[in-house]
């Protein structure tokens, strides 16, 4: 007889825990789509958010080459053009190509 009784209460345990589990697997099916959902806009953010700043590190890699060759380029210049007066108030003429510049 304790054998039926303890039987009853091991199917109505039962019964409440898959019933539990049933609840538990639908909470948790909403709860992780809400978080997924999350993730994704959340991901789109910080993907804009990259590529934004790879944009602006390219932009500033860009400005950084092109401000150096120019600073470059005006040193050459400069000297070039040093050089040319230091050869006119040397008496020497500057020739470039067939022309005289003196």
């Amino acid at each position: 007889m304790a054998s039926i009784f303890q039987s009853l209460s091991d199917l109505v345990v039962s019964i409440f825990e898959v019933i539990g589990s049933i609840f538990k697997t639908v909470f948790d099916l909403f709860y992780n789509s809400f978080a997924m959902v999350g993730h994704l806009f959340a991901g789109i953010i910080n993907m804009i958010l990259e590529f934004f700043k790879g944009v602006v590190e390219l932009a500033g890699g860009i400005g950084k080459f092109l401000f150096g060759n120019i600073l470059v380029i005006g040193v050459l210049v400069a000297a070039f053009f040093g050089f040319l007066e230091y050869q006119r108030r040397q008496g020497r003429t500057v020739k470039v190509g067939d022309k005289k510049l003196n």
